[in-house]
């Protein structure tokens, strides 16, 4: 039915076509129902309002028979539609076409008839007004079937023509002859204005919801699936792993510090960079595989058909190899890491939410094990999920139940074998179970945003237990306190930092805070800023975790740093790994030359102890000469004044274990 001359008609899909022709006959029936009616109207007034009934009866009366049945056929026609049209569209179209043909000529058999019988009476005058309106209105509700509208008017107009002729109206003959090319011409410009009509209207519906598909299943930014859509073909990749009995893959990609680039160019050349990502990441999977954007900073990959899980590793591989070259963000060359984690049906799980769930999981582990690395799915990663937001539910409360306290852990002097100072470390005792490890409590702080209110209790709790024991300690004596990268970030520091000392009346001298020597790397110019404001009100400064990182001499220099703390990595074996006994040699070496004060951690054995004497190190803490203790077991040890290190420390001399280790104490 449709004219594919149309303009858009080339673009449509057979099943748009399909939609389009039903569309058109469904039309057709409405519109010529009422059509079929005009006819038995048109009977009704030339028997009323003429003597043609009269004269000849036996044509109106079969007319009127014709017409009564056109009208209830077609009413069959539009009330059976959908089934006759679902049975055979082409037996639709033929019943419809064979209906209008045989009303249209019986009225033009009659209203010629009327011009014959009658030539200037009442009666053909009335015909031909019926006839101008049934052909008028067979124009617009057959304008969709061009060929049978032309039909429609010719075999009304073609006898009114000739009968006008064959009586010598020949001026009647000349009316319906231009009627009848004017309706043939117009009948083209209907057939094309609803053809077209329709075309465009099904093209864009189709357009919209395809543009709704994409934005119900596809990421804006970078066009990907997005999480609704991958769980689909999560779904999808299950069923054909049971068909084929092969297995599928889920991966997580996540970013490594995404949000320090946020921080630094700004959510713009962020979301270039997710766009960027998604192009290299595309790269390493095959077509019958689904990348998605998860979430902000994370895609995920479900790889479909495997015959070996390890095969995930290869593709977990390419990605980290794609992500070692650079990505240019606002004119810098900038390096970018991922974590993936890896889960495998049906090995690790059987429906999609499960395996998305060990993939996202185990995404995290792969980042706390530092990030730029893959990892596969175990067992107790979902269970170490668990517990973790179950200790940050508690951690969430612990601050208002008072379950935090503070440890102290001496230092002590290599020069002198005195007290040289403590470090404030945070405890965790939860109301209902014992202490929990900083290394589990400590990072979720961190994450959660915690630790800006609790180490703001940290260093005014700090800060008041060295005010109590001002009667036992020497000025000399300072309490270091460690900065989380949130406090260090924050604005307000130097001022929480003075109304701290102001509320606790402590010296500035005696506050000693530490920052890891990655802090320190970050945002420089920011940080020597921070730094001096601290330094300008008498704080002193040391950089923890020394040789851990990596960073600059250049800065270090123009850092108002005081003290080097080296990382007790490097401490633990420097009496029997050369390569650790160098390190520690030379940023010792190096840190005196900056004339900057060392302190070396972790110290458990005589023998590390002595060789930091021989190195000229200046401090130092650790198991050898006390744990960290609580501040009421730290009092005891500071009244008592029990010496652990004389000066002239003897080789040869056994040591005593570390539980019955104190240290000297100089009191005013």
């Amino acid at each position: 039915m449709m004219n594919y001359a149309y303009k858009g008609a080339d673009d449509l899909s057979n099943e748009q076509i399909e939609s389009i022709d039903r569309a058109a006959s469904n039309e057709i029936a409405k519109r010529s129902t009422p059509a079929a009616l005009a006819y038995v109207i048109a009977i009704v007034v030339l028997i009323f309002g003429s003597t043609y009934l009269k004269d000849h009866p036996y044509i109106l009366l079969s007319a009127s028979v014709i017409f009564a049945l056109g009208l209830i056929f077609r009413l069959l026609l539009l009330i059976r539609f959908d089934v006759i049209y679902g049975k055979s569209p082409r037996l639709w179209k033929g019943s419809i076409i064979l209906s209008i043909a045989s009303t249209s000529i019986t009225w033009g058999v009659v209203s010629g008839l009327a011009i014959y019988f009658y030539q200037t009476s009442w009666t053909p005058l009335l015909a031909t007004a019926a006839t101008a309106a049934i052909c008028a209105g067979g124009l617009l509700s057959l304008g969709m079937m061009v060929s049978v509208s032309r039909l429609h008017v010719a075999v009304i107009l073609i006898p009114n023509i000739v009968a006008s002729t064959i009586v010598g109206g020949y001026g009647m003959a000349i009316y319906f002859m231009t009627y009848l090319v004017y309706c043939l011409v117009q009948s083209q410009y209907i057939n094309k204005e609803f053809w077209e009509s329709r075309i465009n209207a099904v093209r864009l519906d189709g357009e919209t919801k395809q543009r709704l598909h994409e934005l119900t299943y596809h990421d804006t930014l970078t066009n990907l699936p997005n999480r609704d859509l991958f769980y689909d073909r999560v779904q999808q990749s299950i069923n054909d792993a049971k068909r084929r009995e092969t297995i599928s893959c889920v991966m997580f990609i996540g970013l490594d510090r995404f949000n320090k680039i946020n921080d630094t160019f700004g959510h713009q050349i962020g979301d270039q960079l997710l766009i960027d990502v998604s192009s290299r990441v595309s790269k390493t999977v095959r077509e019958n595989d689904t990348i998605a954007r998860y979430s902000g900073d994370t895609f995920a990959i479900v790889l479909t058909n495997m015959i070996n899980a390890r095969d995930a590793a290869r593709v977990a591989n390419k990605i980290i190899n794609e992500f070692s070259q650079p990505f240019e963000l606002d004119g810098l060359e900038v390096f970018v890491t991922t974590s993936i984690g890896i889960t495998v049906y049906p090995t690790d799980a059987h429906s999609a939410d499960q395996l998305i769930k060990n993939a996202e999981s185990t995404m995290y582990k792969a980042k706390d094990q530092g990030g730029n690395n893959y990892q596969y799915y175990e067992p107790n990663i979902n269970s170490e999920s668990i517990e973790r937001l179950k200790l940050e539910a508690k951690l969430r409360h612990a601050l208002e139940r008072k379950e935090f306290c503070l440890f102290y852990q001496p230092k002590v002097s290599l020069k002198t074998g005195k007290l040289s100072g403590f470090e404030a470390l945070l405890r965790w005792c939860p109301s209902d179970s014992e202490m929990v490890s900083p290394l589990k409590f400590i990072p979720i702080l961190e994450d959660t945003g915690l630790i800006v209110p609790v180490g703001e209790w940290v260093l005014r709790t700090a800060c008041q237990q060295v005010k109590e024991w001002r009667h036992l300690l020497t000025d000399e004596v300072k309490m270091a306190v460690n900065l989380s990268a949130r406090q260090f970030k924050d604005e307000n520091l130097s001022a929480l930092v003075a109304s701290v000392l102001d509320e606790t009346d402590l010296k500035a001298q005696n506050l000693e805070l530490e920052i890891t020597e990655s802090m320190v790397m970050e945002d420089t110019n920011q940080t020597i800023q921070i730094l001096q404001q601290l330094y300008d009100m008498g704080v002193h400064l040391s950089i923890d975790d020394f040789g851990t990182g990596y960073s600059s001499l250049a800065y270090l220099k123009r850092m108002p740093i005081g003290t080097l703390k080296i990382d007790r990595s490097f401490v633990k074996d420097i009496t029997t790994d050369p390569n650790d006994a160098a390190v520690v040699q030379t940023i010792i070496a190096m840190a005196h030359t900056l004339k900057l004060n060392v302190i070396a951690e972790g110290t458990e054995t005589a023998e590390q102890v002595q060789f930091l004497r021989e190195q000229n190190c200046d401090e130092t803490q650790g198991f050898y000469f006390s744990r960290p203790l609580p501040a009421v077991e730290l009092r005891t040890m500071l009244e008592q004044g029990q010496e652990l290190l004389s000066y002239n420390f003897p080789e040869e001399e056994e040591q005593e274990p570390a539980s019955s280790n104190c240290i000297p104490i100089i009191k005013k």
